[in-house]
This record gives C-alpha cells, sequence and structure tokens, in this order.
C-alpha cells in the first residue's frame, strides 16, 4: 500500500490529472489553441524520455495531442492518456522538455 501511495504522490508531482482532480486541486487547463494529435514516435525526446521513466511505466499511453497555447505563440504542450493496470485514466500535460505542464491558480 506504501507503495501506491508513493506512486499516487509521484503521479501528482509531474502532471497527472484528470479534469475532475484539476477542478478540485484549485487548478485550470491551459487555454487550447490548435490541437494536433501525433504518435510518440513525433514527441520530442525529453517528452519521450520523462513517458519512458518510472513514474509511468505502469501507464499504458493512449491518445496524444500536441496543443499550442493561444497566449505562448510557438510553445506546445503535449496532453498524453494514460491507463493503468485497474482501468482508471487521466492525462498527463507535459511540455517540450518534458516537464510538468499543469496549471495551477491559487486560491
Amino acid at each position: 500500500m506504501k507503495r501506491f501511495a508513493f506512486f499516487v504522490a509521484a503521479v501528482a508531482v509531474w502532471g497527472f490529472s484528470t479534469p475532475e482532480a484539476m477542478a478540485q486541486a484549485g487548478q485550470t487547463p491551459v487555454q487550447q489553441g490548435q490541437k494536433e494529435k501525433v504518435t510518440q514516435e513525433q514527441l520530442p525526446e525529453p517528452v519521450q524520455h520523462t513517458l519512458k521513466s518510472d513514474t509511468y511505466q505502469a501507464w499504458t499511453i493512449g491518445d496524444i495531442y500536441k496543443v499550442s497555447a493561444a497566449d505562448e505563440a510557438g510553445k506546445a504542450v503535449y496532453e498524453v492518456t494514460m491507463t493503468n493496470a485497474q482501468g482508471q485514466t487521466g492525462v498527463v500535460r507535459l511540455n517540450e522538455k518534458g516537464a510538468d505542464a499543469s496549471e495551477r491558480t491559487e486560491k
């Protein structure tokens, strides 16, 4: 059980979230511009490296979208839908450097 709790905490740190979880945590999604479906091979190397890390090894990668933020010309965010062995799904948002791209708002 401790290992699962650690995994959940690690996933939270890396930006794994569902819209419901984001709302509960006071987070808002990035304003979206153009959204384009891409393959795993089309991802920048740092994003591929993050997805292959221990944090996500128990998750199956689904659809991947490159999202160009309307307010940040030239900056892309990658939304990766993932599913675990229990059938839970969520979305990981990563920037071009493979880091967490979830926006958080303070109340």
